[in-house]
């Protein structure tokens, strides 16, 4: 009889209700180690990113005879962008850290005895990590494209000058119908000596050739069109504009300005004082990879010529966010650059999808870094943190290799984007979650 009522106790124990109401002393206990763990790897961490950044960039500076405060300036600019790498590798040894020094102590047993599930007992660290991930998605789409911008603005003038502008810069458009060249690009509105392969459109007729009827028309005609013009001219001034535009329309041309500006407020390019040479359809009539290199006439000069949004969506920002690699760029600018570009080739936008999906994904490796690190530290409670800290190592580096092979995959077209991007991190934090979830030894 007494041993029928040893069973039935034990039996008891071993259903204790999980608790899930609000444990305060306990909460604030598992709180105070985590953070002070957290806190001890950040500032180890920041510390070794702005000394990598003293041994690569000081010296640089100091040649320059740059200012304390410039450089002091610049390493702070710089050190957001290392923050949102740090944060999710701090959190996951900071969370193995913890977890793996209660398994230790025997607290993680004690905790699962009183009824709180592994899932409850890391419920303050979970909350940290929600918080982490959002700081990280500012960082990522807020802070570091502007802090970033700052700093290699401040490493142009006060290191090296000669990166302040952009030496013979080429430029192709997303959709592949411009092809500008720079001989300087100063990043500004306003650029010198410019020359743009492109294509005539119906709207640059007027501007170039000047009104149907007119003596400005009819010499421009007979320049380009030459022994065909006065058959032309011999139309009706709206049948004379609707032949040329035919005529014309499509054809490969290089526009060259001494001076070009970009006006915000209507969002259009403005080319001024500048001149321009058609190509012939010949070649490309026989040669399918022909660039038509047949000049139809020599120069012809323009003063003014304004190509509107719909003909040339690119903005100075786009063509200087072309030199950066496009992992730098913010997902909104991603975002706008394909909203922007219907015509954008799908080679060109794997790459830039993939980036997005994948910068979509990557804040949330500091929630990954709870899911995966509380049931590892707590697997074997006597392998202290060593062990764990090795452990969380391992994943950091098993993650970093999965994600940049689904991203070449993506960038190269052979997987969906999305898939690349996110498969990665929503992959781990699955495996944690189970993981997770399931253990209730």
């Amino acid at each position: 009889m007494q041993n029928n009522d040893t069973s039935k106790q034990y039996k008891n124990l071993n259903t204790v209700p999980r608790r899930w109401f609000p444990l305060w002393i306990l909460d604030r206990y598992i709180l105070r180690e985590f953070l002070i763990k957290y806190s001890i790897l950040m500032l180890v961490f920041v510390i070794l990113f702005i000394l990598n950044d003293v041994f690569n960039d000081i010296q640089e500076f100091l040649e320059a005879r740059a200012g304390w405060r410039e450089i002091l300036l610049y390493l702070m600019c710089k050190l957001p962008g290392n923050i949102r790498f740090i944060l999710p590798i701090s959190m996951l040894l900071g969370c193995m850290w913890t977890m793996a020094e209660f398994g230790k102590n025997l607290e993680v047993t004690a905790m699962r005895a009183s009824g709180v599930s592994l899932f409850r007992c890391g419920g303050p660290i979970f909350a940290v990590g929600l918080v982490v991930t959002f700081i990280n998605i500012y960082f990522n789409e807020a802070l570091i494209p502007y802090t970033q911008n700052m700093a290699e603005d401040i490493y142009n003038r006060h290191a090296d000058r000669r990166k302040s502008v952009k030496y013979l810069l080429a430029y192709r458009s997303d959709d592949n119908k411009r092809h500008w060249l720079f001989n300087t690009f100063t990043g500004d509105t306003d650029q010198k000596d410019v020359t743009i392969k492109t294509f005539w459109h119906k709207d640059m007729v007027r501007q170039l050739l000047g009104v149907p009827g007119t003596k400005e028309f009819s010499d421009n005609i007979r320049k380009i069109f030459q022994s065909r013009a006065e058959a032309i001219l011999a139309q009706t001034p709206q049948e004379m504009e609707q032949t040329v535009i035919k005529l014309l329309d499509g054809r490969k041309m290089d526009l060259h300005a001494k001076l070009i500006s970009y006006d915000r407020k209507n969002k259009c390019w403005i080319f001024n004082d500048g001149s321009f040479v058609s190509y012939d359809r010949t070649d490309e009539l026989r040669f399918e990879a022909s660039r038509g290199t047949s000049i139809m006439h020599p120069d012809m000069k323009f003063q003014t010529l304004t190509f509107s949004n719909d003909m040339m969506p690119e903005t100075p920002r786009d063509i200087m966010n072309s030199v950066k690699e496009k992992d730098e760029l913010p997902t909104v600018v991603i975002a706008e650059l394909v909203r922007r570009n219907p015509n954008m080739p799908e080679r060109v936008k794997a790459i830039y999808m993939t980036v997005f999906f994948y910068r979509l994904a990557f804040p949330w490796a500091c929630f990954l870094s709870v899911f995966l690190g509380i049931p590892l530290a707590t697997k074997n409670e006597r392998t202290g943190s060593l062990m764990a800290i090795i452990t969380a190592v391992g994943l950091i580096v098993l993650y970093i290799v999965t994600a940049q092979i689904f991203l070449t995959l993506g960038k190269g077209g052979i997987i969906n984007p999305v898939i690349a991007g996110l498969a990665p991190t929503l992959a781990f934090i699955g495996a944690g979650a189970w993981r997770l979830l399931s253990d209730r030894s």
